[in-house]
C-alpha cells in the first residue's frame, strides 16, 4: 500500500463519496469511511479528502477519536499518520 505524507494531495482520492453537507465529519461518519475504504488503514489525507476539510482539522478530530478508543494510530517516520478502527469499534458493529 503506497503511503503518502499528510501534507501532499492524493491524486486518487475523490471527495464525492463521504462529503457531508457542511464539510464536517462526525465520528460515526469517519468510522463508516474507514470501514468502506479499500484498505483497513488510512492516512489523514485520505479522510480529509473524503470530507473536504483541512488536513489539520481532520488530524485533530482523529486524535480525539484515539483518545475515545474509537481509533488506533501510528505516527510513521515523523511524517505520516495512519489510522484504523480499534478492536472495540470493530466489535461494536
Amino acid at each position: 500500500m503506497p503511503v503518502e505524507t499528510d501534507s501532499r494531495p492524493r491524486a486518487d482520492v475523490s471527495s464525492d463519496s463521504g462529503d457531508s453537507d457542511d464539510g464536517q465529519a462526525t465520528p460515526q461518519e469517519i468510522v463508516e469511511a474507514i470501514r468502506a475504504a479499500p484498505v483497513p488503514v488510512v492516512n489523514t489525507q485520505y479522510l480529509a479528502g473524503q470530507y473536504s476539510v483541512p488536513v489539520e482539522e481532520m488530524h485533530e478530530l482523529l486524535s480525539a477519536m484515539v483518545q475515545d478508543d474509537t481509533l488506533e494510530h501510528l505516527h510513521v517516520e515523523g511524517r505520516w499518520h495512519l489510522w484504523w478502527l480499534s478492536l472495540e469499534a470493530e466489535l461494536a458493529e
